[in-house]
């Protein structure tokens, strides 16, 4: 919280000793006042402070496409408060556009829960939605926060047609394990490979990488081996897959991270008003937006341009 201090001392040597002494004791008082009354106000973010939301802010973006487009519409929601607000996009990589938020050139970027997780905290080893915010919480370096997580997401899943789902009764992760020993596993680059481990029992007959979502939804088309079946490792917000016919494997243990979408920001620069416009944006995002919004700016379409018609209709 920012206090603004005048030097009143040219006007204090005129008075009584009483009287400046009583003034004194009374600017005390206002002050403790104040600092409580604003500790108490506002939406609290994960540190518990809502800040003054002064001067313009900027929202940065990385290179893909999805950070773009929620850039735009955080930037859109903020805009809605009457906040000067700017976008920075084509930021780089993680460590490139994180790098810009603590020097203080962004104030605010597009994250995803999981990622941001194991990228402060590697080690960790939540995985299921509320438990890798609380993790992500925790592990943010001093001077960063986030608001409300949305429900969409990018979260890493294993696909099939829905002929091998229905012909080896394949609906959850569970449903393949058996099947694992016979079947060939397609990963995209933003698949998390790494689970696998944890579904226990799952040794596949091959696992191969391919360059996108969109090869590995290719390779689902090819002839299926006996007894078992190609298995499409893809992210849940990819247009390749959400415009496909899959049967994303219900992961009930949570093997794979949960990737909400969440804004990271830098305390103190965003008020009550503005923070309740980033969790409205939580409220109404989904996946199937997400990965619609994606598709659009992939095809040619400007990410201004598609997040304002889903402000729109959302805000």
């Amino acid at each position: 919280m920012a206090h603004t201090r005048t030097d009143q001392s040219a006007r204090r040597r005129h008075r009584p000793a009483a009287w400046s002494r009583a003034l004194t004791a009374a600017s005390a008082l206002l002050l403790v006042a104040g600092l409580a009354s604003g500790c108490a106000r506002g939406d609290r973010t994960l540190d518990g402070v809502a800040g003054q939301g002064q001067g313009e802010i900027v929202v940065g973006a990385g290179d893909g496409a999805e950070s773009r487009i929620l850039a735009e519409i955080y930037a859109g929601a903020l805009r809605s408060t009457g906040a000067p607000v700017t976008t920075d996009g084509g930021l780089g990589d993680r460590t490139a556009y994180l790098g810009q938020l603590d020097a203080g050139s962004v104030t605010l970027v597009p994250e995803f829960t999981g990622r941001l997780l194991r990228y402060y905290d590697p080690g960790s080893t939540e995985t299921e939605q509320d438990d890798v915010f609380e993790a992500l919480s925790k592990a943010l370096p001093q001077g960063l926060s986030i608001s409300d997580s949305a429900a969409a997401e990018d979260r890493s899943a294993l696909a099939v047609t829905p002929q091998a789902s229905e012909q080896l009764g394949l609906t959850t992760l569970d449903d393949l394990v058996p099947a694992c020993g016979t079947s060939t596993a397609v990963l995209a680059p933003a698949f998390e490979a790494d689970a696998l481990a944890g579904l226990t029992g799952c040794m596949f007959a091959q696992t191969r990488r391919v360059a996108d979502d969109a090869a590995a939804v290719g390779e689902l088309a090819v002839p299926q081996p006996a007894g078992g079946t190609v298995v499409a490792g893809v992210t849940t917000a990819s247009p390749d897959v959400a415009d496909a016919d899959l049967v994303l494997l219900s992961d009930d243990e949570h093997v794979f991270t949960a990737q909400n979408v969440v804004p990271l920001f830098r305390i103190g620069t965003l008020s009550e008003a503005q923070l309740k416009a980033l969790n409205v944006v939580a409220g109404e995002l989904t996946t199937a937006d997400l990965a619609d919004m994606i598709g659009q700016v992939r095809g040619g379409a400007d990410s201004a341009d598609v997040a304002r018609v889903w402000l729109d209709a959302h805000l």
